[in-house]
Order: C-alpha cells, then structure tokens, then sequence
C-alpha cells in the first residue's frame, strides 16, 4: 500500500520527467523557495509525519505562491489543522483559482501532425516553422496551409531556433519512448540552411543523450538542454562536437534556455528547481534570486524578451504564462507579471518565440498522449493551435 507520502506526491502532481527523491526535496525546499514543486513535497512529508505545524507552514507559503491545489488535496490536508487555520487556508488557496485570456488564435495545425512542440518565426522570409514530434517533422507555413520541409532523415523533433545573423535554422533531434522507430532516430543537432532549407550541418549526441530544447547565443553558440538527464551541451561557431556545459546532478529537469546578453551566463527554466542561471565559464548552477513572489518551476518555454523573461508554465496549478522582469544587470527577478492564466480553451502550452512585441506559442496536445505516444481516450484529437500574445513593449521598474 502506498504511503501518504506517496498518495499526496501522486494527487499534487504534475511532477518533473526526473525528479528528485523525497529526502532530496525536503532537504531543497529551504534552497528553493519558488518552487511549488518541492513544498509539495514537504506538504505530503508533513502529512506522512503527522507534523501539523510544519504542515502549514509549507501549506501557507504554497497558497503565498499562487498554487492551487486539487480539492481532495485541500481537504487533507485541512483535517489536519484547527477548524479556522483550515478554513483561512482553503480560501487562500481558492483565490488562486483565476483565469486570464489575452492571446488570439494565428494559426492551427492539423490534427495528424501529432504531438507539435516547438515554433519558430522567420522575419526575412514571413514564415512560420513547427516541430513534430511523433511525426519526425518539421513543419512550415507562410501563410497559407501547413507542409513539411521535405528529405530531412531526423528523429522527433523538439526545439527549434533560427540563427539569423548566420542565416541558419537549428533544431533537436531526439529519440525518446515517445518517438516512431526510435532506433532509427538521430540523437543530436541538426542546422538547416535558412534560404534554401537544406542541411547544412549535422553533430550528434556520442553518450546516449538526447536533446529536446535549444537556443542560440548572440556568437552562434547553440545550447540544448536533456531533460531525462539534466545535462546542458554547448556547441561553438566553430566546434566539431557537443560539449557537456552543466553535468549530471547539478540540474533535476532542465528545459527553455536563454542566453544573457553579456554572453557571460545561460538562464535555464528547471522544471522542479525553477529558474536556474549557468556561468558559462565553468557551468555552475545557482538559482536566479527572485523577489516575485511567486512559484517559477513547472516553465517548459522560456524566452528573452527586451532584457526579462518570459515563462510559459504547463507544470503548475493553475497554468501560466508570466513575464519575469529583471533588473538592469539581469542578476534578479524584480517581479512577475501574469499574461495568461488557464486560458480559455487550452491544450497544453509549449514552446514559444518572439515575433515583434508578441509571443508566438504552441498550444499543444501533449495531455492526450500517454509516455509511449500512444493517444489517450477515444475523443478526436484537436488541431494544434499557435497563439499571439501581446507583451506590451519595453519594461517598467
């Protein structure tokens, strides 16, 4: 039979792909304050351990963060807090429960091309890209209806970018339990040249890894990060191979990276940890400091955006999408500004790209497939919606 600890674990989720043992997120919330993911876990320790103070004392700061629990969740852990503690919290976690719809439908991709990750937007040619996953494709449009940019041998695909100084479009290869014929698959990075959309460049991934997002650094420099794992690769302008920048353990679920533009550090949404920053000159890991307030793991998406954030979390309760505004050193997260919260008729939000002073983004099925890509239930799948979300230009300290 399943402990408390496991039951709660299990009814608070979404969790990471990787995540931590228990003893390890006890031992971390302290560490990681903005992370709903970890006083999850101390909340269900607490149950486990019949501690009623220490239960509301992680309770209460995850109500401070904005996290709303499932109902059977709130109901247990009420039981075991004085009646007007239990009711003061209950209302606490409710006012969580908000929605917010900005962003408008721009596009929709067919059904049949299951499982749409990634997007890209490429301003020289007017043109919009998608990745496929279980298709092992890569999609384009410009304008009219959807196609997939033919004679390309990749496994499924994840993140994309565009390098447009270079005038190259990068994307992950992976090969996961999700992927068709994964034996067949390419493990690693795969560069497409913009004009004419063919390969240009090809660097594999030598130990087993597999790469599922990336991003390009002002010089050219390609960065992907491997969620399963918790490594980060590098690729130079000029490098043969794929290097490893942050190593097994320093990182539980890396995902969206985004170069600083100094060129000094790499900020990394953390799936469980929240928003991490690498030094790239020896990849160290430390957590970016925040003064939002707010929970920052559960980011899939992250994307620069005139010197802040934006996050597009798919891995809390509620969903969100948040503008993290920086200071001027970007050293700091001065506040977080929601955008969209549970928005009306969404799927699963992704990945997601600047186009102007708006955020393109995926708005997936991920939620009707199972770790096998196998679809859940018998209702119809749903087009794969790209959505525009207005950013409201520069910032406001």
């Amino acid at each position: 039979m399943l402990s408390l600890l496991a039951i709660v674990a299990l009814q608070i989720a979404p969790v990471p792909p990787s995540q931590p043992a228990p003893t390890e997120a006890l031992a971390t919330s302290a560490r990681y304050p903005d992370s709903a993911y970890f006083l999850r876990r101390e909340i269900a320790a607490a149950l486990d351990a019949k501690d009623p103070a220490r239960l509301a004392a992680a309770a209460n700061r995850l109500a401070s963060l904005g996290y709303l629990p499932r109902a059977s969740t709130i109901a247990q852990i009420a039981q075991r807090l004085p009646p007007a503690d239990a009711e003061a919290l209950r209302r606490r976690f409710l006012a969580n429960r908000r929605v917010r719809s900005a962003a408008r439908q721009i596009a929709a991709i067919g059904p049949e091309q299951a499982l749409v990750e990634g997007v890209a937007w490429d301003a020289a040619h007017r043109r919009l890209f998608a990745t496929a996953v279980l298709r092992r494709a890569l999609l384009m449009s410009d304008g009219a209806q959807w196609r997939k940019v033919p004679d390309l041998d990749v496994g499924g695909l994840s993140g994309i970018a565009i390098d447009a100084p270079r005038h190259l479009l990068w994307l992950s290869s992976t090969s996961t339990t999700q992927t068709p014929n994964r034996l067949t698959a390419f493990r690693g990075l795969v560069a497409l040249d913009l004009d004419t959309l063919r390969e240009v460049r090809r660097v594999a991934v030598t130990n087993e890894g597999s790469p599922f997002d990336l991003a390009v650094g002002p010089d050219g420099t390609v960065y992907a990060s491997e969620s399963q794992r918790g490594l980060v690769y590098r690729l130079g302008p000029n490098d043969q191979a794929l290097s490893i920048l942050v190593r097994r353990g320093a990182l539980t679920s890396p995902q969206g990276l985004v170069p600083a533009a100094d060129g000094k550090r790499l900020y990394v949404a953390d799936y469980a940890m929240g928003v991490m920053v690498v030094n790239l000159a020896d990849g160290s890991v430390a957590p970016l400091p925040s003064a939002a307030g707010t929970m920052l793991d559960g980011v899939d998406g992250l994307v620069g955006y005139r010197g802040d954030l934006i996050a597009i979390q798919n891995g809390t309760s509620p969903r969100r999408i948040l503008r993290l505004v920086l200071d001027g050193a970007g050293t700091t997260i001065l506040r977080a500004e929601v955008l969209e919260s549970e928005a009306a008729g969404w799927g699963e939000p992704t990945l997601g790209v600047i186009r102007d002073d708006s955020l393109l983004y995926v708005d997936g099925q991920g939620p009707r497939y199972d770790l096998n890509g196998k679809l859940i239930g018998k209702a119809p799948l749903a087009p794969t919606v790209i959505r525009a979300l207005p950013l409201g230009g520069k910032k406001t300290r």
